[in-house]
């Protein structure tokens, strides 16, 4: 019986809430959870632990980022299991000297993007890739594409793809402010701004004397590249709790992702999270979205074709499709996909 449990991660706990925090929280109220970030550039070095959303955040301060753990990291954590069964459990491969540090833990691998094909990905990640995928006892994968990709090592790869937290989303009835000074209609995109997203296509968008949101941090993309008109709006990030009330100030929720190496194996969150707010969808090509919401989500490919596609779902919004959409959501919440995860563990 586990214990406790060691999780490693490549993104930053306090940083856009997505499927690790999502998870992980929810891990929390069953055994104390670790959550060991990536060293963090820092002018002294120490490893700090902070308690937040009732998870044990562990963040390495060393002169320099790596993207791998230290002895002394190390030791940290093992003084933290402190002899009990551990489980570690894996966001990346370049934190496999986790489990190294824990001989005997229970290895879980739990795949959300296909990290080796992202801007800025370490060398040696796809062979970390390999060797964790063997050694993992279970291998969970966020959507169809990466378990397609990785069904062949058995048993244990199992499909889990993201959810919802459906009342969050659902609650909001008041708009922003942010968005009260602006006419409709309102093109909104929430999510990291970064090397997945389609300028040209929201370029295009913005042709139509549309207003469009992008409502996220900018990471791994050159500021530059992107339009700078009046009616396009960069929020910056916002916090988890405002987003209901982002979403419920636009008319059309978008998906403008670029067709290339970084989203070939993507299954975007934020698509259920969309349809719990009640928002007509319109994506590009994104196979995962095509395969699970396809009778929901509008789908255009070309920038032109999709800046088309948002204007006449904005004119003309379906709301039997709307009405779908939610009830869709509403179907794949988090509890419930955590709650499984947790039985697998448990059975190994």
């Amino acid at each position: 019986m586990v214990e406790c449990l060691v999780v490693g991660s490549h993104l930053r706990f306090d940083g856009v809430w997505q499927r690790p925090q999502h998870i992980v929280t929810r891990l929390a109220q069953r055994v104390p959870v670790l959550f060991v970030e990536e060293p963090f550039p820092s002018r002294i070095q120490d490893d700090r632990i902070a308690t937040e959303a009732g998870v044990e955040v562990l963040r390495p301060l060393r002169a320099a980022h790596d993207f791998e753990h230290d002895a002394r990291t190390l030791a940290r954590v093992r003084e933290w299991v402190d002899g009990r069964r551990a489980a570690v459990w894996l966001y990346t491969p370049m934190m496999l000297s986790l489990a190294d540090a824990l001989p005997g833990a229970t290895i879980v691998y739990d795949c959300m993007d296909e990290l080796s094909a992202f801007d800025f990905a370490p060398p040696a990640l796809r062979a970390r890739e390999r060797a964790l995928a063997s050694r993992a006892a279970l291998v969970f994968c966020g959507g169809t594409s990466l378990y397609d990709a990785r069904r062949d090592l058995g048993a244990k790869v199992v499909l889990a793809p993201s959810g919802v937290e459906f009342e969050h989303f659902a609650r909001a009835a008041e708009p922003h402010p942010l968005f009260a000074h602006l006419a409709p209609p309102i093109f909104g995109y929430v999510g990291v701004v970064d090397e997945r997203i389609d300028v040209a296509s929201i370029e295009a968008l913005a042709r139509r004397d549309a207003q469009v949101a992008l409502i996220g941090p900018l990471a791994k993309i050159d500021p530059a590249t992107l339009p700078r008109r009046a009616n396009v709006h960069f929020t910056g990030r916002m916090p988890y709790d405002d987003l209901p009330s982002l979403l419920a100030g636009i008319d059309v929720a978008i998906m403008p992702f670029a067709a290339n190496a970084a989203t070939r194996f993507i299954s975007p969150t934020k698509t259920p999270e969309y349809l719990a707010a009640g928002k007509p969808v319109v994506s590009t090509p994104i196979v995962d979205v095509a395969r699970a919401y396809g009778d929901i989500v509008t789908v255009a490919e070309g920038a032109e074709a999709f800046a088309d596609a948002c204007v006449a779902v904005a004119a003309r919004p379906d709301a039997d499709r709307v009405a779908r959409g939610v009830e869709r959501a509403r179907a794949v919440g988090w509890d419930e996909i955590v709650r499984g995860m947790w039985n697998r563990l448990e059975r190994e």
